[in-house]
């Protein structure tokens, strides 16, 4: 199905090539490119913008999913026959992502794929808001990357901070 991958902003350069190959990767990945997706890359006022709308958090974050139908369990997905065969929207906040990535000494383009499978799961039901779930969602973002790493030759790992 049909895949939109935009760099809607200008602050940092991306391989929106590179990007859109390894979405790509990860939908085979997780058996989800039989749905719709778009992953927009944003500036920081876009995603602050979404975040405050949405989550009720007035700041710049690094992904923010949106999936666009109700979503059950964790890893269960949308009936992919169905009229609205879409998983939802991904939005990435590029340039505060590469602020991470400068005080952490790490590559833009070594860190995306992890950012992007963080809100993959999302849209499949994934969640960190208890330690089960964080636990959960972390091991399922584990068995992805290290598919992505044995098909890509790269060496991702999950990005998700420890449970508080």
């Amino acid at each position: 199905m049909t895949l939109l991958v935009r760099n809607l902003q200008r602050a940092v350069a991306l391989n929106i090539a590179k990007t859109k190959q390894e979405v790509q990767t990860l939908r085979r990945i997780m058996h989800i490119d039989r749905f719709d997706l778009a992953v927009l890359c944003v500036e920081d006022e876009k995603i602050r913008d979404l975040n405050r709308m949405y989550r009720g958090v007035d700041k710049a974050t690094d992904v923010l999913s949106f999936p666009a139908s109700e979503v059950g369990a964790p890893g269960t997905l949308p009936d992919p026959w169905s009229d609205l065969a879409d998983l939802g929207d991904i939005f990435l906040g590029i340039p505060y992502i590469n602020n991470q990535c400068i005080q952490d000494k790490l590559q833009l383009e070594d860190v995306l794929p992890a950012i992007i499978t963080h809100g993959l799961c999302h849209l499949i039901g994934f969640n960190h808001d208890t330690k089960d779930n964080w636990e959960a969602m972390r091991a399922e973002e584990l068995k992805i990357l290290e598919k992505f790493n044995k098909i890509t030759g790269s060496n991702v790992s999950p990005l998700i901070k420890p449970f508080e």
